[in-house]
């Protein structure tokens, strides 16, 4: 509340061309509070509040705008003004920008921008959306072997304004390979005399532009980086991906993860751009009803199981069978879940398959004892409250084969769960979108047929 009684000032200090007033103010403050307060205000207010703050200033106040100002301010701020804001911002941050406008929208902008940013975007088209290489920044700081620490600093200062971070310089030889890094803290902390090359460490931890977006936010999350040098296959420095950019890389898969498992992708809507309170209600069912639908084809075979054991089966017996296959789906999809994380963030490795499973089967065994227990006394409490309950001696018995039929059926789904996402990976295949409509519709055919043949066989004798 107390940013939108700003923006009032805000109008008042630009209505009696306050700039440098207005200058104070917003530099005083964060930029995201900053960003709060104009977003109260109309795209002529905005721009001409931007046209007077110094351009570092101007390129962070714009990249904490909504969006939809954002693509505003592209459409009523003016060529002049947009061009300035375009060429002022950082190059991954205006790979982003423009791929969310249209593409006609876009087509326009492009010709604004100077001759090295339209080649950066060319180079980042190269790259898949997923790879390292479509999403580094090229504004990172270099310094010579040759330096001294004292000039090195001096160095700093003059590239700082326009660098995404200054808090690793990146040392290059003649021929441009990254052969070693020094930190801020070493160069203030070294004698001012010293060389690069005796302060900077030589033990790089770096990727190629190449590799998935997922192993670089791995790579600065295990290293505690505060950025990570991204090389081309001859080991030349072509970016950096910054320790911001790990966080939005492991917040963006974990939401495409949970709206592929939730079934909210495809049809064009991109993993992070998903509004539930704003898709059209058609757009939804296209996208939500085509597993549903192949799952209740696949529930056929589980009807025919079904129909296959219907004369063995008391009313009784069939009264217990969906308990049954819903707790070990539910088993089965808790394993699948917890797999595909560790798959997610690198715990699971291939020759750590066999352990994974072995762990899942203790854990699974442990808890279908117990739901096996749960099983035989909710049989017997069902029992109790029949019209006409069955004798003692066979109901227990009845609660034996359910007990022992629930631990089957818990095992075998949890072991499916385990595997699945296993299995779906090794085929190149994404476990987050295949593994729990799989694991729900195979754990439930296999559920029915693990309950219904154990039953028969434990109570035909």
């Amino acid at each position: 509340m107390r940013f939108h009684l700003l923006t009032p000032e805000i109008r008042e200090l630009l209505s009696e061309a306050r700039h440098e007033d207005l200058v104070e103010v917003l530099q005083d403050m964060h930029p995201s509070d900053a960003a709060t307060i104009l977003e109260g205000l109309e795209v002529e207010e905005l721009a001409a509040v931007l046209a007077h703050m110094p351009d570092d200033l101007e390129r962070d106040l714009f990249g904490y705008l909504s969006s939809e100002l954002q693509e505003d301010y592209v459409d009523g701020a003016g060529r002049e003004r947009v061009q300035h804001v375009l060429r002022g911002m950082l190059s991954d941050d205006r790979a982003e920008f423009l791929d969310r406008l249209d593409d006609a929208v876009r087509r326009k902008l492009i010709p604004l921008l100077s001759a090295a940013a339209r080649e950066d975007l060319l180079r980042r088209d190269t790259f898949d959306e997923d790879q390292v290489g479509a999403i580094l920044s090229t504004e990172y700081a270099v310094l010579s072997p040759t330096a001294t620490a004292r000039s090195a600093i001096g160095a700093l200062r003059r590239q700082a304004p326009s660098k995404e971070t200054i808090y690793y310089s990146y040392v290059l030889d003649r021929a441009g390979h990254l052969v070693g890094f020094v930190s801020l803290r070493d160069l203030i902390l070294a004698s001012p005399d010293a060389k690069i090359e005796e302060v900077m460490k030589t033990d790089l931890v770096s990727i190629n532009a190449n590799a998935d977006q997922e192993e670089a936010a791995r790579l600065i999350r295990d290293y505690d980086l505060i950025a990570l040098p991204v090389v081309d296959s001859a080991s030349n420095l072509v970016g950096i991906v910054t320790h911001d950019d790990a966080v939005d890389i492991v917040e963006e898969e974990a939401q495409e993860d949970f709206e592929k498992m939730a079934g909210v992708t495809g049809h064009g809507v991109e993993p992070g751009d998903y509004d539930y309170m704003d898709e059209p209600v058609l757009r939804q069912v296209r996208r939500r009803a085509p597993v549903i639908c192949l799952l209740a084809l696949f529930w056929v075979s589980t009807s025919a199981v079904i129909g296959a054991f219907e004369d063995h089966l008391t009313g009784l017996l069939i009264g217990m069978l969906p308990m049954v296959m819903a707790t070990g789906g539910m088993v089965g999809t808790q394993a699948s879940a917890l797999v595909i994380r560790a798959l997610t963030i690198g715990d699971v490795e291939k020759n750590t398959i066999p352990r994974v499973l072995w762990k899942e089967l203790r854990v699974a065994g442990t808890i279908a004892v117990l739901l096996g227990v749960i099983a035989s006394i909710d049989t017997m409490l069902v029992n109790g409250i029949k019209d006409e309950p069955v004798a003692f001696e066979a109901v227990t018995a009845i609660a034996i084969a359910i007990g022992a039929a629930m631990v089957g059926h818990v095992l075998s789904a949890a072991l499916l769960g385990a595997c699945t996402p296993i299995v779906v990976k090794k085929l190149r295949g994404d476990p987050a979108m295949i593994s729990t409509p799989a694991v729900t519709a195979i754990a439930d055919l296999t559920g029915a047929a693990i309950y219904l043949a154990t039953v028969t066989l434990l109570l035909a004798g």
